[in-house]
């Protein structure tokens, strides 16, 4: 950790110096001009100074630009919108340090997230915090415990890691690809594959807060799931990645399958999905442990 003078701190108080890190923070935007600034301002607050924090601009038509300059980010503005993850590139690429953590424009971080997660960095490529939901859940690894990470984890029973509590070396996401393209879920797809250049850790206790808005692409549900289908497809091309791994990868769109079509009276796709679980048994255990994370998440939220 490097020192820098704490700006309005007198000489000779023990918070006289603040710390600094070897970390840039990558935040993609569009249209966030009513949100961003709380989270850098939460950037602001953090124990330990990143040495940068680069806001990437995805062609905003709001004063999303002009919010972030007054925070004091380095903003990088790109004319045509391309999504989220070229944005993310654009960000990571330009940085230089070793780790970049990752914030979206509409979340924020606990004042000690980057003091908890490089504590923990040695020996990991990737380091996440979970986070506390404004809907009164936990979000993230819901275990109670630190989890050790690799990338068949991220799908079953999956959700272990959010992107704004997640910090990650630069080298891995270079080794990695960088974001692709993806409309959906491409923090998924780029986590699989860092995973596949060095160690992750999921840890136990939250370290961003997750707010709940209208506009997040969560929200599309049909999208999402074509979008996890793909990247699950083109998992089962590497030789880490089992037919049976990729039918754990789906337990949870089955489930919810499911139960849905018993909620509209659907017969035939309760059937149909109950036919799909009982020809696979060696997903029962991962539904029992997606649906005791459902109910963790909700306990600890």
């Amino acid at each position: 950790m490097d020192e820098e003078p704490h700006a309005g701190v007198g000489e000779g108080s023990p918070a006289a110096v603040r710390r600094s890190c070897d970390v840039t923070v990558v935040m993609p935007a569009m249209n966030r001009a009513h949100m961003i600034g709380r989270a850098l301002d939460s950037v602001a607050a953090q124990t330990l100074t990143p040495r940068e924090v680069i806001v990437v601009d995805d062609a905003s038509t709001d004063d999303t630009v002009a919010v972030a300059r007054a925070h004091g980010a380095t903003v990088i503005e790109l004319p045509v919108n391309g999504g989220s993850g070229p944005a993310r590139n654009r960000g990571i690429e330009a940085a230089r340090t070793r780790w970049i953590a990752f914030l979206d424009s509409d979340d924020a971080w606990l004042p000690d997230h980057l003091e908890r997660t490089l504590a923990r960095a040695e020996g990991y490529v990737l380091v996440a915090g979970p986070g506390s939901s404004s809907g009164g859940r936990q979000l993230g690894n819901v275990w109670r415990r630190d989890l050790e990470l690799n990338a068949v984890d991220l799908f079953a029973p999956g959700d272990l890691v959010c992107t704004s509590g997640t910090i990650v070396t630069k080298e891995a996401l270079l080794a990695g690809g960088l974001f692709r393209p993806l409309r959906r879920a491409q923090d998924l797809d780029m986590w699989v594959r860092v995973l596949q250049h060095g160690r992750g850790l999921a840890l136990a206790e939250p370290t961003f807060r997750y707010f709940l808005h209208d506009q997040q692409a969560i929200n599309d549900t049909d999208l999402m799931r074509r979008c996890y289908e793909q990247i699950v497809a083109d998992c089962t091309e590497q030789p880490w990645f089992s037919r049976h791994d990729a039918d754990r990868a789906m337990v949870k769109w089955h489930w919810d399958d499911l139960r849905a079509a018993q909620r509209t009276g659907d017969r035939g796709e309760v059937v149909r999905n109950a036919r799909w679980f009982a020809a696979r048994p060696h997903v029962w255990r991962s539904l029992a442990k997606v649906l005791q994370g459902r109910r963790l998440s909700r306990s600890l939220g």
